[in-house]
């Protein structure tokens, strides 16, 4: 049975019935709408899940150091947390950042909400963060189609993936839809020199990219104009691409 507190994130909709529940995971997932790119990497995802946390705390850490680690943390300051708030981070994979919030927030008392496209990947997440973070629910579902209501959490984010969501522009309305006004949601991944540094050339995923093309511009560009305070800034020596924007109120 999913938390009180997630049912009451949902759309009205989907409150009653619920959705199917797998393991504690919530599954809002229309696989039938899973297509193009999507569909690409949501089964690369599935395949490295087993591995990723592992690729990312030996393998990268010996290439790159403690810079990755830093990098997170810089991402998650950019947010305005505070203990009590709603959060949710869309893409969240295997909950790697929850590692880098703010000293003054306990992931363990944080009301946070986990959605993914791979099950696996959000499986993974569950059994790293299940002890750690009791309060993270974890939906299985599109970022293109997030089954929250509107103005519901306040705190929005999203690290990794969106360069090669089917919809972008769709993903960034969702992520504004469901923010509560006033709050400031942040975007962040990886730039076209990492991409061709690194996954066009890793064994794990080349075969995934070697076909494609990112332009920044392009993820800028979805952005309504009607966003407040928007800001892009480079990290990690412009491996990582990080853009902050507000909901107007």
């Amino acid at each position: 049975m999913p938390s009180t507190k997630l049912i009451q994130k949902l759309k009205p909709a989907l409150q009653n019935p619920l959705p199917p529940e797998q393991d504690s995971i919530l599954l809002c997932l229309d696989s039938d709408n899973v297509t193009g790119d999507n569909a690409k990497y949501m089964n690369m995802y599935n395949r490295l899940a087993r591995w990723y946390d592992f690729g990312e705390r030996w393998i990268a850490r010996l290439r790159y150091g403690n810079s990755i680690n830093e990098m997170r943390r810089s991402l998650m300051n950019e947010l305005e947390w505070r203990q009590d708030c709603t959060a949710l981070y869309v893409s969240i994979g295997t909950g790697t950042d929850l590692n880098h919030l703010p000293a003054n927030i306990n992931p363990a008392a944080l009301d946070l909400t986990g959605a993914d496209l791979s099950l696996g990947m959000l499986e993974r997440c569950r059994n790293v963060w299940r002890k750690k973070a009791a309060g993270l629910d974890l939906v299985h579902c599109n970022a293109e189609d997030l089954p929250f209501a509107d103005n519901i959490f306040d705190v929005v984010f999203h690290v990794g993936g969106i360069n090669f969501f089917s919809d972008k522009q769709k993903a960034i309305n969702e992520m504004l839809r469901v923010a509560k006004p006033c709050t400031k949601i942040m975007i962040a991944d990886e730039t076209t020199d990492f991409i061709q540094q690194q996954y066009k050339k890793s064994l794990f995923t080349r075969n995934y990219f070697q076909d494609t093309d990112f332009d920044l511009t392009e993820i800028e560009n979805c952005i309504p104009e009607t966003v407040q305070e928007k800001k892009t800034r480079l990290l990690w020596d412009n491996r990582f691409y990080c853009i902050t924007f507000r909901k107007p109120a």
